[in-house]
């Protein structure tokens, strides 16, 4: 979008906000592109939400008057994908904390809520460089999104006649070394401790059960991955999330410790509010332990993309023979082989030209 554009778009936004928020909570809402920030994709529009409090504060803000955000983006920008909430107030660290909501399911008919009951599973693109060849891929006609370009990305590789080979390596039977999964007979074990462990914490908050999940369990575990999913009993109506990890961010903090240094392998902490997760889902990553080798400071987030049954038979295939040590990794493996085609070189030279063409309009 052109810069004249942007900024007659961004003061529509400015008298929108003045009118449709209390004096005393409007926010400064700033437009943003692909280029602002990591995870918008090529043709994505995001609002940022700035917002003039400190934690406690701003959560409150969020919890009375999120509503008419989205209300305000449903009528007047139903383009934007998503919204990037963040405090002027400094956090302890120094930094502005920021929030990524990224609207999803908002329709019945919401493409990615299908993929995601039919299998599919969101998956990480850590490496800037990584991210910057699938927006290639986008801008070279190539595909459509940063999934499509993975998926396409995948099935150049699929194509390889080693592919075949690895593939099968990774059927054999026998457990492999990059699969550390619970041993069957004390699997039950562990999960009887872990639901005393997770209601210890939890007394008020209506916990069922606790499931432990490894590899093959679900579409989202990884090879030598767990994930420790907590059921939470039926609500009389949707419970407000934001609200319900405040009231128990101490509590989680507290579970994520203790997985973290007590269950090996664990990867995932997962809460389902009412009958399969029908009143919403929250999912994180555990915290690993400082001394972690395998623990790396990333200077931007991850940017997920939902891949398909067939695409992560391929990247497990690669963690399990040991080509990779996660499906976030195995991607920029897969990527790494793309930009090493001659084709790569010419379609980024294209991509630098088109770019030099729309700076001159």
């Amino acid at each position: 979008m052109e810069p004249a554009t942007m900024d007659r778009i961004q003061r529509m936004i400015d008298a929108e906000a003045a009118e449709r928020f209390p004096a005393d909570a409007v926010p400064q809402l700033v437009l943003l592109q692909h280029g602002d920030h990591p995870v918008i994709e090529p043709g994505e529009l995001y609002l940022r939400v700035i917002l003039r409090h400190d934690g406690a504060t701003r959560d409150a803000w969020i919890e009375e008057h999120f509503d008419r955000l989205e209300e305000f983006r449903a009528q007047r920008l139903p383009e934007v994908k998503g919204f990037m909430v963040t405090s002027d107030v400094r956090a302890s660290a120094g930094l502005h904390p920021t929030g990524i909501m990224k609207m999803d399911g908002i329709s019945l008919l919401d493409l990615e809520q299908d993929e995601l009951a039919h299998g599919f599973a969101r998956v990480a693109v850590v490496g800037l460089v990584d991210v910057a060849t699938l927006d290639a891929l986008i801008t070279g006609g190539i595909a459509a999104s940063r999934a499509a370009a993975v998926r396409w990305s995948v099935d150049r590789i699929r194509e390889q006649p080693a592919y075949a080979t690895l593939r099968d390596r990774a059927r054999e039977p026998g457990e492999s070394p990059s699969r550390a999964v619970i041993a069957r007979a004390a699997r039950d074990q562990v999960q009887t401790r872990l639901d005393e462990q997770v209601k210890e914490h939890f007394p008020d908050g209506g916990v069922q059960r606790v499931a432990l999940l490894e590899y093959g369990d679900d579409p989202s575990v990884e090879p030598g991955d767990l994930l420790v999913r907590v059921l939470i009993e039926e609500a009389e109506e949707d419970p407000p999330l934001r609200s319900w990890t405040r009231d128990h961010e101490m509590m989680i903090s507290e579970l994520h410790r203790e997985l973290a240094e007590n269950l090996p392998g664990a990867s995932y902490l997962e809460f389902w509010f009412g009958e399969n997760g029908r009143q919403g889902r929250l999912l994180e990553r555990l915290m690993l332990p400082p001394a972690d080798p395998a623990r790396h400071k990333q200077d931007h987030p991850p940017v997920d993309v939902l891949v398909g049954p067939a695409d992560l038979e391929l990247l497990d295939a690669l963690i399990i023979a040991g080509t990779a040590a996660s499906r976030a990794d195995a991607i920029g493996w897969m990527l790494a082989r793309i930009r090493e085609r001659p084709a790569y070189a010419r379609l980024s030279e294209r991509v630098r030209e088109l770019d030099e063409l729309k700076a001159h309009f």
